[in-house]
C-alpha cells in the first residue's frame, strides 16, 4: 500500500511539472509552451548555461588573486647524527710572523687571540630539526590583475550573450520546425480529402461505367490519379514523422515520446499582425550577434591595455611566523619576517612591445569585423523586409488562388456528372485544385519562415 501511494504521489508530481499536458509517452505542447520546454531541456542551451556558470567562478578565481593569501608548512630535518668539524688554525703549523715588528701592544692582542681560538679543530653534533611555518601575502599593487579582472567580467558578459544568442537560435528552431509539422500535416490533410473525392468520383463513374454511360479509360484516368495521391500521401507520412523526431530532438525528449501539437495553422495566422510586422524598425544595438561583436571588441581592447601594463612594476607584500619545534644549536632563522618586493621590467628583447603591437592589430582586425558584420546587418534588414512583403503579397494571391482552383474543380466535377466534361478534364481540375493547394501551402511556410527570420533579426522572439 505504501509503495502505490509513494508512485501515485511521483506520477501526479511528474504529470503536473511545468504545465504541459504530458503522460509518460505524450506530450500536447502549444507554440508557447513548445518554446518553454525547448528553453529548459535543450541539451545545447544546457551547456551554453554551464559556460555562463564557468565564467562566473572564473571571475572569482580572479579577484580571489589579488586577495590575501595564506599558506602553512610544516617541516622535518633528521641530520642521523652529523657532526661539524671546525678549525680554528691553531694546530695547523706556526704562522709565519715577524715578531720584531710586534710592539707590546700587539703581541698582547695576539695572545688574547690565541687563548679564545685554542688550537686543532672542535666538533659540533648536528642535531634533528622541525619548524611550523604560517605565511601571509598581499598583492598591493598590479596593473595587469586589475584590467585582468575588466577582462573576467566582459569574458562573463560573453557568456551571458551567446547564452542570450543560443537561446534565439532554440526558439527559431522549434518555431520553424513547428511550422514545417503543421504545414506537413496540412498538406497530408490536403491530399486525404483530394484521395477521398477522386475515390467518390471514381465509384461514380464505376456504376456510369456499368450502366454503359462512361467508358474504360475514364476509371483507368481516375485510377491512375488516386494511385499518384497515394504514393505522394506515404511520402507525406513520413515527412510527417521527420519533422516530429526533429522537435523531438529540439526539446531534447525520448525518441518514443509522442508529440501533439495543439495549435493549427488558421490559430497562428490568426494571432500576427504582418502588416505591423513589416513597418517594425530596426534597432542595430538590440541584435544578438551586433552585441556579441561589440563585447568582442571590448576585450580585445582591454587585451591591449593588459599587455600594456606588462612595462609597470608588480609589488607584493609579505608577512612570515617561523616557529621551531625541534631546533640545533645554530639556529639563527627569527620568528618573525615581513618584506615588500617589487618586480621591475627592466629589458626583454622587444618582446613586451611586441605582444602590445599585437594585441594593437587584433582590436583593429575586431573593430573592422564589427563594421563588416554592421554593413551586413543593415543589407540583411533589408532583404529580410523585402521577403516577408513579398512573402505577404504571395500568401494573399495563393489564398485568392485556392478559391478559384476549388470553384473550377466543383464545376468540372458537376459537369462530369452530366456528361459534358471528360474524365481527363475532371483529373486536371483535381490536379489544378491540388497545385493550388500545395501552393498556398508553401506560400504559407514562406510567410511564417519569412517573419520567423525577420523576428529573429530584430530580436523579438
Amino acid at each position: 500500500m505504501k509503495r502505490r501511494i509513494i508512485f501515485t504521489v511521483l506520477l501526479l508530481g511528474w504529470l503536473t511539472i511545468g504545465g504541459f499536458s504530458q503522460t509518460s509517452t505524450t506530450l500536447s505542447l502549444s507554440l508557447d509552451q513548445a518554446r518553454e520546454y525547448a528553453l529548459e531541456h535543450n541539451r545545447v542551451l544546457k551547456n551554453a548555461q554551464y559556460d555562463v556558470a564557468i565564467s562566473k567562478k572564473q571571475i572569482w578565481a580572479n579577484i580571489a588573486q589579488g586577495l590575501p593569501q595564506a599558506e602553512g608548512s610544516i617541516d622535518y630535518t633528521d641530520f642521523f647524527n652529523y657532526e661539524v668539524e671546525l678549525n680554528f688554525g691553531g694546530g695547523g703549523g706556526t704562522p709565519d710572523i715577524d715578531f720584531t715588528k710586534l710592539d707590546a701592544g700587539d703581541l698582547e692582542i695576539l695572545s688574547l687571540l690565541n687563548q679564545m681560538m685554542g688550537s686543532g679543530t672542535s666538533t659540533i653534533k648536528m642535531d634533528n630539526s622541525s619548524s611550523a611555518k604560517f605565511q601571509v601575502s598581499q598583492l598591493v599593487f598590479s596593473g595587469q590583475y586589475l584590467v585582468g579582472l575588466k577582462i573576467a567580467k566582459i569574458a562573463h558578459h560573453l557568456t551571458e550573450l551567446a547564452l542570450e544568442s543560443t537561446e534565439a537560435d532554440i526558439i527559431e528552431a522549434v518555431t520553424s520546425s513547428y511550422y514545417i509539422a503543421l504545414v506537413t500535416i496540412e498538406s497530408s490533410k490536403t491530399l486525404d480529402a483530394s484521395i477521398e473525392n477522386l475515390n467518390k468520383t471514381l465509384a461514380q463513374t464505376k456504376v456510369m461505367l456499368a450502366a454503359g454511360m462512361a467508358e474504360q479509360v475514364d476509371v483507368d484516368q481516375l485510377e491512375l490519379a488516386v494511385m499518384m495521391l497515394q504514393n505522394t500521401k506515404s511520402q507525406m507520412q513520413r515527412a510527417v514523422e521527420m519533422s516530429y523526431n526533429l522537435i523531438r530532438f529540439q526539446l531534447g525528449v525520448d525518441a518514443n515520446t509522442e508529440i501533439v501539437l495543439t495549435e493549427s495553422l488558421d490559430d497562428i495566422i490568426g494571432q500576427i499582425n504582418f502588416q505591423a510586422l513589416a513597418g517594425d524598425s530596426f534597432v542595430l544595438e538590440n541584435n544578438p550577434t551586433y552585441k556579441m561583436l561589440l563585447t568582442q571588441e571590448e576585450m580585445t581592447g582591454k587585451m591591449m591595455q593588459f599587455e600594456k601594463w606588462n612595462y609597470a612594476p608588480t609589488i607584493v607584500g609579505f608577512y612570515s611566523y617561523n616557529e621551531k619545534l625541534i631546533t640545533t644549536d645554530f639556529d639563527m632563522n627569527p620568528k618573525h619576517i615581513a618584506g615588500i618586493t617589487m618586480t621591475i621590467p627592466i629589458f626583454s628583447s622587444g618582446m613586451r612591445n611586441a605582444k602590445v603591437q599585437q594585441k594593437k592589430i587584433e582590436f583593429e582586425k575586431s573593430k573592422n569585423t564589427r563594421l563588416m558584420v554592421q554593413d551586413q546587418l543593415l543589407m540583411q534588414e533589408k532583404q529580410y523586409r523585402f521577403d516577408l512583403i513579398s512573402a505577404i503579397e504571395q500568401y494573399e494571391l495563393q489564398k485568392r488562388g485556392i478559391d478559384v482552383a476549388k470553384r473550377i474543380y466543383d464545376n468540372t466535377e458537376v459537369k462530369y456528372t452530366h456528361g459534358v466534361a471528360s474524365s481527363l478534364q475532371l483529373t486536371q481540375a483535381s490536379d489544378n485544385y491540388l497545385k493550388a493547394q500545395n501552393n498556398y501551402i508553401s506560400a504559407l511556410m514562406n510567410l511564417l519562415q519569412a517573419k520567423n527570420n525577420f523576428d529573429k533579426l530584430l530580436n523579438n522572439l
